[in-house]
């Protein structure tokens, strides 16, 4: 006898994302009315009379446990075919002859009886061992698919860490150029205004020459502000000023003097014009 999901089961489902629809209602009466609704149509089949937005969510809720009820009665008609089908044995015909199934199984028997004993090159192997070979195979390569997945997850590691070491680097870089970008003030005013690379680079020529940028700064920041007047370069005049300095000095060395005669070093000290060195 077919099932029928209003008499015949006794359950339905209530789906999670229904809360949305109860929480929409405007009181607390519509929710009771509605649940007392989806109640009434999923025990007995009865749609009863609402209004109002309790009235659209049970159109919607009706469908999901009409769907659902559908499905189910479905099922049990499968399982009711499959059982009719198996597990019934074959009756003997008038004849006196017994089922097909029943004359293999007493032959294999005879057949069994006939052979000898200790005599058993040809005969199979045992089911039980053939089953526990397959499950002894699937376990290996259940084993090989841990491995090859556990070697994803380390490269997958690895890339990711390789990425995140790329990621701090750029970042650092990244630092590294806007500290290099920023704009600082010096002199005595503080109205010489140098990035952090100006200021190093011109350090490192005056250090190789023997001469002083906080001189060539406080000198520029007095001038400013003596005159009232902004610079707005002020990396390039410093650069000219040490490239002159830079020459003059070069000028003013004594040239090399072979032999032990050091007397003209005297000379040069009495005559040099230590003021250029200042």
């Amino acid at each position: 006898m077919a099932k029928n999901f209003h008499t015949d089961n006794k359950a339905f489902m209530l789906y999670k994302d229904w809360e949305d629809i109860f929480q929409a209602l405007d009181s607390s009466e519509e929710i009771g009315e509605l649940v007392m609704a989806l109640f009434a149509y999923a025990k007995r089949g009865e749609s009863p009379k609402l209004s109002g937005g309790a009235k659209i969510a049970f159109l919607m809720m009706r469908a999901a446990i009409e769907r659902d009820g559908i499905a189910w009665e479905e099922m049990c008609a499968q399982r009711s075919e499959c059982g009719k089908k198996g597990g019934r044995p074959k009756k003997s015909d008038e004849s006196g002859n017994t089922d097909e199934k029943a004359e293999q199984t007493a032959a294999s028997a005879d057949n069994a009886e006939e052979k000898p004993q200790g005599i058993n090159d040809t005969a199979e192997k045992p089911k039980a061992f053939s089953q526990t070979k397959r499950f002894s195979e699937k376990a290996k390569k259940a084993d090989k698919d841990i491995d090859i997945d556990k070697d994803k997850d380390t490269d997958i590691d690895i890339d990711k860490d390789k990425d995140k070491d790329k990621a701090i680097d750029k970042e650092k870089k990244k630092d590294a150029g806007a500290e290099k970008s920023v704009v600082r003030s010096f002199g005595t005013h503080k109205n010489v205004m140098l990035t952090s690379e100006q200021y190093n680079e011109l350090e490192s020529r005056c250090r190789s020459v023997g001469l002083s940028l906080e001189s060539y700064i406080s000198k520029l920041s007095q001038w400013l502000f003596s005159k009232g007047k902004h610079c707005t370069d002020p990396y390039r005049i410093i650069s000219g000023w040490l490239d002159d300095d830079s020459k003059r000095k070069a000028a003013a060395k004594p040239k090399n003097k072979q032999g032990c005669d050091l007397s003209w070093y005297d000379d040069f000290a009495m005559n040099v014009d230590l003021s250029k060195f200042l």
